[in-house]
């Protein structure tokens, strides 16, 4: 070919809609030189978590995003631990810290609380759906109400968050949410059934709302935890009130240990948190409508 060819107009035109279409004008490319201790600092990010009140896995993951460095508003029923839990983050890491109350089932809360939040952090950068409730036993013996309140409160009150928060990523073009599913929904166990099908469902909708979203800005993904142990449940744990509560405390998890959990011990919601920390950071760019699941290689044999 010769040098005119080659330096011919359109042969400039098909490059330019080639290196477009591949997208390598936006390839991270300042990333390749960072150190990866600075490619995941939340420095200067807005995040609200929900379900953050007590000292499970919302603390955990709250706790997380601040000591990266984001400030961060709590979400939850109760506002006396919401403050509690904020002092606490304010003191360790020296961000800024916002309790803010809301019942995560009612829609117009969530919509308000969304709203104060990024009000009084100035933005909104990472939204965790974090919320759960549910009702365990076994499916025959589930009452109408025992259902709907797993399926609202492990399902739809995540809905609510994740839509809230839209209201304010897509218009600015840009936003993180995180959900959090279960790996109950991958795995079948005894007396979790609705609680199972509603974190399926989680997955399902992040895949899907992914979709909607990623080509505005907006990425979402979700994290699927297995056995985690706080304060209160390790308590119910070692030390049961009576033979039938040493029952119900320790005889789901002994069956998932045994046959489902390859670590072979129970994790700490710190652990999880560290994966939700991480896809909210730069870092995880090229991830998208992705379940991962942080649960000890928990899977059915």
């Amino acid at each position: 070919m010769a040098p005119d060819e080659r330096d011919s107009p359109e042969r400039d035109a098909a490059e330019r809609d080639w290196a477009d279409y591949l997208g390598l004008d936006r390839l991270p490319r300042h990333t390749v030189n960072m150190r990866l201790a600075d490619l995941i600092s939340l420095k200067g990010k807005k995040a609200i978590c929900t379900g953050a009140g007590g000292d499970g896995l919302g603390h955990a993951i709250a706790n997380r995003l601040a000591g990266s460095g984001a400030d961060i508003a709590l979400v939850g029923r109760t506002m006396a631990t919401l403050e509690q839990r904020a002092g606490e983050i304010r003191e360790r890491w020296g961000v800024n810290t916002y309790p803010v109350q809301a019942d995560l089932s009612d829609w117009d809360q969530v919509v308000r609380a969304v709203a104060e939040s990024r009000e009084k952090m100035g933005g909104l950068d990472i939204m965790i759906n974090n919320p759960i409730l549910m009702r365990g036993g076994m499916f025959e013996n589930q009452t109408k109400e025992d259902i709907d309140v797993t399926v609202h409160g492990s399902f739809t009150m995540l809905m609510y968050g994740a839509h809230a928060a839209l209201q304010h990523m897509l218009p600015q073009g840009s936003g993180r949410i995180i959900n959090i599913a279960s790996a109950a929904a991958r795995t079948a166990q005894k007396g979790i059934s609705v609680y199972g099908a509603a974190k399926a469902g989680v997955i399902g909708f992040t895949r899907n709302l992914a979709h909607e979203v990623i080509d505005r800005g907006v990425y979402v993904m979700c994290v699927a935890p297995g056995i985690m142990i706080n304060a209160s449940l390790e308590e119910s744990i070692l030390r049961p009130a009576t033979p039938e509560a040493a029952i119900a405390a320790r005889g789901a998890i002994s069956e998932s240990l045994d046959k489902f959990v390859q670590v072979g011990r129970v994790s700490l919601p710190d652990e999880v948190a560290n994966m939700v920390a991480y896809l909210a950071s730069e870092a995880a760019d090229y991830m998208v409508g992705q379940t991962i699941d942080v649960s000890g290689g928990m899977y059915m044999n």
